[in-house]
């Protein structure tokens, strides 16, 4: 392999600017070596000294004035070099710590990567220890133990406690920043080195690069065949010379060519006059010479069959025994003299052509009599036999484009009588040719579909016109298969009518693929019910027949109750089967006539037509059908073993009622059928003109709310949360919705129909967004406060919920420890281990969990233990009726309780009155929210009322 060679101009220069940019590299590692050194002693020194200053402040303080010492801590963590700082006791523990999260945890927990061996190690050492956490020494710490007064105990002079102070750096920044210093002050040098190499570049492109190139392209024209090219005599001395010379060659070779060019023009225009074609050789029969007539009748172009051996230029065959024949220049030149070619001579020309040549080959001899070598010369004389072959191979290829494939093809002459059968057709039909002769084949049509294809037969050959029809043919299996039979009429070169011709295609497997496309289009492919288009159609049919009969049918709207669980739990697979047992009992209760169709998804839709002559009969026999199915539909059902229960909510109007249009009852089935899903599930509910005010009124509002979110038309409201003295420790974030023309509408009209449509999610993104805007102004004030926000469980099963809280954390600069989000005791059940893991993601981050409305859902001890939660919040409906309700008075002492046991905790909400308050205080609740203590305000004016800082 030949490595191409860089030009010049390229060259140089790049080698030039290599050096350079190492020299430059070499400077720039050296400088940069010194200044991180430099940058690393200084950061041991500051360490060193905050460990020393922090040690000797938790000696003196640590036992009398804790606040100073935690305040040096805060201090010495206002170092952004500062990773973390602890105060550890002999044991690892944390006393203190720049976050209030550590403290009373391991070190090792709190910072991976802690070497506990390290902390027995320094425990006789007097000197603060430094020590590098990371290889490139981008993270360093120091630590230094110190003695911890303590009371003296009996034959113990003094305390032997000791605390430690631990120190962490990342230098990571700090060490980026220096590298961009350092390359920032030589980017000069850079920049002069590069400008430096450009003009050298251009100096040599401008009096060395471009005279070559011109050199070098003007050489290529000649190679190529441009003989008058020449270049410009210009540039250096040795390049002008160089250019002057290489002139005068192509001149010299542009004259000899044109002399060259003449003499073969002559030759060519005698080669090109003769009709036959000539082909000349050597005496070692090599190919010299072609004419054109000789390069269409072997396919061999005179430029690539010169040199060639005649035998692979000049291929002959007897055209009677396809044996090859001898070339006739052999014999010329052997024997010296004519020699003709041999009758029925075949030449195969190189592109597969076959043409019957004749004639001779001769001598070619010198002025002295020399043998120089043999011309050729033959013509074609083949077209009486290429027409002779064609007829028979016209024949041939009919019977063979006849006999394959599937098609049945056959023949009739002008006496109706069919005279050829294909050898597909008696195949098919198992007969032979003999038997299906005539009108033979009649035998094999169905006796239904016979006299129609006569009549079709007869009309199209008496009008000579081409046809098509369907019929059943008997197979050979003794089967009726469906037949598409199509023919036309033949005619004689002069116009004379011959008869017909036609074919036939077997098409039974593609009607019955039809009839399986039309039951797909309108059949539920899972449980084979109508689908919804059959399903209006044939309702559409009912309606009109029940108003010219004046007889009342109904339309029932049954959606499953709970088959999502079944899905979520049991898989889809488990699911689709439930749904085919759901359809089966469906029919089951149906009379014939009636439809039970699937809509989608666990929605099924019945129809009832003509029950009765009256409103009110129809509306009983409806109701009884409607039990019958809300029974069938409670009953367990068994699958594999396992039992899986689910009710249905349904919906009933009756028909007609007006001038009501399918979509009208469709519409009311399904408006009744959610009102039977607010009254409990596993109900029944008619459908009642007040519904579709209702189902307008839901329409509009969602129609608002969705504007409402587009324009973020929210207001964030607070409710303080307070201590026993009454002291304001946090506050719960609620939202408002502030409508144009409804006013402020409360979240209990807005928030369910924010859940079913998905507007939850960005509606409570918006929330986390603002109280995480609300957490950092507080905290940057010095007021910071936990802040709880509610999530949807709709907006924590989101893939990106996790994400999204990190990204909001990261825009707004919130502390994620002052920040609390409020989740149910349902959500935990429902996805407990994609809870688990999201919770204690975030959990990592320093967010705190709270589990809102405790003792109202499906509670486990298990997953309490298992989860990182830090609160729980007692439901109000437990505490309007204490201390007088027995019963709610249990529930909050056990719940109190519990908390207490497990370390959580506890806020009650919708504490009301002084009674309710002391009860709480008395059992040992600690945070308290509700009316007897604050409103919920608007943030603003919410901020106002709080303290100021310090």
């Amino acid at each position: 392999m030949t490595m191409r060679h860089l030009p010049l101009r390229t060259a140089l220069p790049i080698g030039l600017a290599l050096l350079a940019l190492v020299m430059l590299g070499v400077s720039v590692a050296n400088a940069l070596h010194k200044r991180l050194g430099q940058l690393d002693q200084r950061a041991r020194a500051d360490i060193l000294i905050q460990t020393v200053h922090l040690a000797h402040m938790a000696e003196q303080g640590w036992e009398t004035n804790r606040g100073l010492v935690e305040d040096d801590i805060a201090l010495a963590a206002t170092d952004p070099r500062v990773e973390a700082v602890l105060l550890l006791d002999d044991s690892g523990r944390v006393l203190a710590a720049h976050r209030t999260a550590w403290r009373g945890r391991l070190a090792a927990d709190v910072l991976p990567g802690f070497d506990m061996r390290r902390l027995a190690q320094e425990k006789q050492g007097r000197l603060p220890a430094f020590f590098t956490l990371s290889p490139d020494g981008s993270r360093v710490a120091a630590m230094q133990y110190f003695p911890r007064p303590a009371e003296p105990k009996p034959q113990q002079l003094r305390s032997q406690r000791l605390g430690m102070v631990y120190i962490g750096f990342d230098l990571t920044r700090e060490r980026r920043a220096m590298r961009a210093f350092v390359f920032k002050a030589r980017a000069p040098d850079l920049i002069a080195t590069l400008l430096l190499i450009g003009l050298l570049g251009w100096l040599l492109h401008r009096y060395l690069a471009i005279p070559l190139g011109n050199l070098g392209r003007a050489a290529n024209a000649l190679r190529s065949g441009q003989l008058d090219v020449r270049v410009p005599e210009q540039g250096p001395q040795e390049i002008a010379v160089l250019a002057e010379n290489f002139n005068a060659m192509a001149r010299a070779i542009q004259e000899a060519q044109e002399s060259l060019a003449t003499s073969e023009e002559r030759l060519a225009i005698t080669l090109n006059s003769i009709g036959d074609a000539l082909l000349a050789t050597d005496t070692e029969e090599r190919v010299t010479l072609m004419n054109p007539v000789a390069e269409n009748l072997t396919g061999w172009p005179q430029a690539e069959a010169l040199g060639r051996r005649v035998a692979e230029v000049f291929v002959i065959h007897n055209a009677l025994t396809g044996e090859p024949a001898e070339i006739p220049v052999t014999r010329v030149i052997r024997e010296g003299r004519v020699v003709g070619l041999a009758n029925h001579t075949t030449l195969l020309a190189r592109n597969g052509a076959r043409h019957h040549i004749a004639d001779s080959a001769a001598p070619i001899r010198s002025a002295g009599g020399e043998l120089q070598g043999v011309v050729l010369v033959f013509r074609d004389v083949s077209e009486e036999y290429l027409l002779r072959e064609e007829l028979a191979n016209s024949e041939l290829h009919f019977r063979a484009l006849a006999n394959s494939g599937q098609a049945l093809v056959w023949t009739a002459g002008v006496d109706m009588e069919f005279d050829y059968f294909n050898e597909p057709w008696l195949r098919f039909t198992g007969r032979t040719l003999e038997q299906e002769l005539g009108q033979g084949w009649t035998e094999g049509e169905h006796p239904d579909d016979r006299a129609r294809c006569t009549e079709i037969y007869r009309a199209a050959f008496d009008r000579r016109e081409p046809f098509s029809m369907e019929y059943r043919l008997r197979h050979v299996s003794g089967e009726y298969r469906w037949i598409i039979g199509q023919g036309s009429a033949r005619f004689g070169s002069q116009g004379q009518f011959l008869g017909y011709i036609g074919h036939c295609l077997d098409v039974t497997e593609a009607r019955r693929a039809e009839a399986e496309i039309e039951r797909l289009a309108y059949h539920d492919a899972l449980t084979g019910l109508p689908n919804r288009v059959l399903f209006l159609d044939r309702l559409d049919q009912t309606l009109a027949a029940a108003r010219r009969k004046r007889r009342y049918g109904a339309v029932l709207f049954v959606d499953l109750d709970q088959f999502k669980r079944i899905n979520d739990v049991h898989g889809h697979a488990m699911g689709d089967a439930v749904l085919r047992e759901v359809a089966g009992r469906l029919e089951y209760y149906m009379r014939q006539g009636d439809t039970v169709a699937r809509l989608g998804g666990d929605e099924f839709v019945i129809l009832l037509p003509d029950l009765a002559e009256n409103l009110e009969g129809a509306g009983a026999l409806v109701m009884t059908v409607a039990e019958k199915i809300r029974g069938a539909l409670e009953n367990p059902i068994s699958i594999d073993g396992q039992e899986y229960v689910t009710g249905a909510s349904i919906g009933i109007t009756l028909f007609p009622k007006g001038a009501e249009s399918v979509e009208d009852l469709m519409r009311e089935a399904d408006t009744a059928m959610y009102r039977a899903k607010e009254r409990g599930r596993n109900a029944l509910a008619y459908f009642e003109p007040a519904m579709q005010e209702a189902v307008a009124e839901r329409y509009a509002l969602d129609r608002e709310l969705r504007e409402a979110v587009r324009e973020r038309s929210f207001e964030l409201y607070l409710q303080s949360q307070v201590n026993g003295d009454g002291k304001v420790i946090g506050a719960e974030a609620l939202v408002r919705w502030r409508h144009p023309q409804r006013g402020l509408v409360m979240p209990a009209r807005f928030i369910p129909l924010a859940e079913d449509s998905g507007l939850i999610v960005p509606m409570g993104e918006w929330v986390l967004h603002e109280v995480c805007l609300l957490i950092a102004r507080l905290d940057a004030e010095g007021r910071g406060l936990r802040i709880a926000v509610n999530v949807s469980p709709r907006q924590f099963h989101q893939a990106d919920f996790v994400q999204r809280i990190k990204e909001i954390l990261a825009a707004t600069g919130a502390d994620p420890t002052y920040l609390t989000l409020e989740i149910t005791e349902n959500l935990l059940i429902e996805h407990a281990s994609e809870s688990v893991a999201r919770m204690t993601e975030l959990g990592a981050l320093g967010l705190r969990f709270s589990i809102d409305d405790f003792g109202t859902g499906y509670s486990s001890l298990a997953y309490l233990k298992r989860l990182p939660v830090s609160e729980l919040k007692i439901d109000k409906s437990f505490v309007q009726d204490i201390p007088h309700d027995p019963n709610d008075v249990a529930l909050v002492e056990t719940i109190l309780s519990m908390a207490h046991h497990l370390h959580f905790d506890v806020v009650a909400e919708g504490v009301e009155n002084e009674a309710q308050f002391a009860f709480l205080r008395q059992q040992g609740c600690e945070r308290f929210q509700g009316y007897y203590f604050h409103r919920p305000l608007e943030m603003r004016a919410w901020i106002e009322k709080l303290p100021p800082a310090g």
